[in-house]
């Protein structure tokens, strides 16, 4: 069984408070708000012998902070889901022991405000975990 984006978010919402959790679309009339996203992971592997003989895959998310009209505060927030993952290692989500989680951009990616004036940052890690 794979690791999905409500297993992620529900590990990520006992990490980070937040109001209003969402998967795959968020509701931009909150103003303070979290996606989750499924993006594109790392080149698979194939182990000899065949998947089977596998040890580990991955799920790589976007998080996506929508966080209010202080450019400051929305940092902030980013900056707090960004502590929250990276250099995490041997822990445990819906059932699936996690390897480690892989970083990949340095810091929260600042993407600008929305119509509505609210700033958005996004967060991109891989997870990876034992088959």
């Amino acid at each position: 069984m794979m690791l999905t984006l409500a297993q992620a978010r529900d590990w990520l919402k006992t990490q980070v408070d937040c109001p209003n959790w969402f998967i795959g679309r968020i509701d931009a009339a909150k103003e303070q708000c979290i996606g989750i996203y499924g993006r594109p992971g790392p080149p698979a592997k194939l182990a000899i012998g065949g998947p089977e003989n596998g040890s580990y895959d991955t799920k790589t998310i976007c998080v996506l902070v929508h966080w209010g009209k202080n450019a400051d505060l929305a940092e902030q927030k980013a900056q707090e889901v960004y502590v929250a993952l990276v250099g995490r290692s041997n822990f445990t989500i819906g059932g699936r022991r996690i390897i480690s989680v892989g970083m990949r951009t340095s810091e929260p990616v600042p993407v600008g405000a929305d119509e509505k004036g609210v700033y958005e940052f996004t967060v991109d890690a891989t997870f990876f975990y034992e088959k």
